[in-house]
């Protein structure tokens, strides 16, 4: 057998097993999820929480018009949520339902609920995964805002041959392996029909921010646009809102964001939905890049 053939068939072995494995998943991660609501526009901008987004929002308003807004994570905690006003808004890290996380992320996820709850006077959906369903007293601190539509979606990892990824992600069963949270909203907002999609704020510039301290502790800086310049110190990276990862979590982690960007551009592309990254300086490298004026 030559050379081409073993890459064939090594290719479709490893399809094959991530296959079997996806089907394994289903009985034990896939629930329900909601009808997703029609867009109001054809394009829609997401806003991620990069620093780059410093910029963006006080130049580059005009652009937002006549376009859905996305936004994730924190960012009804800072002045720009009820500036911007987002049609959209997701977050998907386990870290915002689960019970036993450390201090800090309880702190973090009692500003975002509650703020989303003070703050949103219109109409909003608001996309959380279906494993967040009757966890914590999140869902009690929306529900007295009528404004705000809860989506339910799925996050089971779904992997394999790309037919069968495609009939899953079209059935809303799963996606790529959502480390990060633009993968989810990229993934959402190309279900809900968008001919054009814009993405800022994903600079993922982390690497150059990673260090090892004497005792062997991994420290990364995590840049958001929010942050106060001369307030960021490097902290370690934690798992399911406890403990500290190790080196080789978090590359393992970065490498599964970046390689489910360019599995999101290519199931775009089946989608006929164009996908633009709008960030000056970014280091993801699966999308066509635009360069605003």
């Amino acid at each position: 057998m030559n050379q081409e053939n073993l890459i064939r068939l090594k290719d479709f072995s490893s399809d094959l097993g991530s296959t079997l494995k996806t089907l394994m998943r289903i009985p034990f991660m896939w629930r329900p999820a909601d009808k997703f609501p029609p867009s109001h526009h054809q394009e829609a901008v997401i806003l991620g929480n990069g620093p780059s987004l410093r910029n963006f929002l006080p130049n580059h308003q005009d652009f937002l018009k006549n376009k859905d807004v996305w936004a994730v994570n924190l960012f009804s905690t800072t002045p720009w949520f009820e500036k911007i006003k987002p049609a959209k808004y997701v977050v998907s890290a386990p870290e915002y339902w689960l019970d036993e996380v450390e201090e800090d992320f309880q702190k973090w996820r009692t500003d975002l609920f509650s703020s989303l709850a003070e703050k949103t006077r219109w109409p909003m959906d608001f996309f959380i995964p279906v494993a967040a369903k009757g966890k914590g007293d999140w869902q009690k601190m929306l529900d007295n805002n009528k404004h705000i539509r809860i989506i339910f979606y799925n996050t089971m990892p779904v992997e394999g041959f790309k037919w069968f990824r495609y009939a899953l992600y079209d059935r809303k069963f799963g996606m790529p392996r959502p480390h990060n949270v633009m993968i989810p909203s990229l993934m959402n907002a190309i279900l809900s029909g968008y001919e054009k999609i814009y993405v800022t704020g994903i600079d993922h510039d982390w690497l150059q921010y990673l260090s090892v301290q004497e005792d062997n502790t991994v420290y990364l800086i995590q840049k958001h646009f929010y942050d106060e310049e001369g307030n960021l110190k490097p902290a370690v990276m934690k798992k399911m809102g406890k403990g500290q990862r190790k080196m080789h979590e978090i590359l393992e982690k970065f490498y599964y964001s970046f390689r489910a960007y360019h599995e999101i551009a290519a199931y775009s592309t089946h989608k006929n939905t164009r996908i633009y990254n709008i960030t000056p300086g970014s280091m993801v490298d699966a999308f066509e890049r635009m360069k605003l004026k």
